[in-house]
């Protein structure tokens, strides 16, 4: 198999985060700020605002969804890796409304936070580096291993 280097862990972040701040946003700058690479990302709270998209794979393009209600993040699964020698945070977030209806999908800059307790778990090793696959027309860990 195709890259079978070891990551381990590093260091590790718990922290929450203001009420009204752009969830994406403040994880990119922590990412940045703390020069983490490669990692994990969970959190868990609520928001007042949602923003995030659905990708159709038949248009391979992403379709944007906006709520403007208060929701619970039920779960926000990520992961750190670097596009342009950037950190990157990719994650998806799933949502319930005050009815208990779900919501979710990657998510995107515009999502205004009430409250949030983040996880980051740092991974050494080389990092991941996104780069345009062709196939699927998303910005992808290197080559996608294919088995027989």
């Amino acid at each position: 198999m195709a890259e079978d280097r070891p990551y381990l862990t590093d260091r590790t972040f718990l922290f929450s985060i203001q009420k009204g701040q752009d969830l994406l946003v403040v994880l990119q700058e922590f990412c940045i700020h703390h020069g983490i690479k490669c990692g994990i990302v969970s959190a868990i709270g609520a928001v007042e605002k949602a923003v995030f998209s659905i990708y159709d794979q038949k248009e391979k393009k992403y379709h944007k969804v906006v709520k403007e209600e208060d929701m619970e993040i039920l779960a926000l699964n990520g992961n750190i890796s670097l596009l342009d020698d950037k950190p990157m945070v990719h994650a998806h977030i799933s949502l319930s409304d005050i009815k208990g209806n779900a919501h979710g999908g990657h998510l995107m800059a515009g999502t205004r936070v009430f409250s949030a307790e983040v996880y980051i778990q740092e991974l050494t090793g080389e990092p991941k580096e996104r780069k345009s696959d062709k196939s699927t027309k998303l910005s992808l860990w290197g080559n996608p291993v294919a088995l027989k």
